[in-house]
């Protein structure tokens, strides 16, 4: 049982921190297209260009990242399963 509640809060953990990519790269995306669209074409407008470019990075980053830890909570998940189905038939 104990095994399973951190699990839970590791699997939560790895969502809020997705969230956190997703809202830190939303922030530099909307921060770049706002230097592109007010500053006009200038070096103002290559900031915005690299802070947009920096924001969908970012979450790319943070997306594989969430997929990479995902698939190794799932791994330990079925051992977990394999761990308590041999329990059970060992107790029987």
């Amino acid at each position: 049982m104990r095994d399973w509640l951190a699990l839970d809060r590791t699997i939560l953990a790895n969502e809020r921190t997705l969230l956190s990519f997703t809202r830190t790269a939303l922030v530099l995306i909307l921060a770049g297209m706002t230097f592109i669209r007010f500053f006009g074409v200038n070096r103002w407008s290559d900031l915005g260009y690299m802070t947009l470019a920096i924001g969908i990075v970012l979450w790319l980053v943070g997306f594989r990242l969430y997929h990479k830890r995902k698939r190794d909570y799932q791994g330990y998940v079925d051992e977990l399963d394999r761990e308590e189905s041999d329990d059970a038939a060992t107790s029987l």
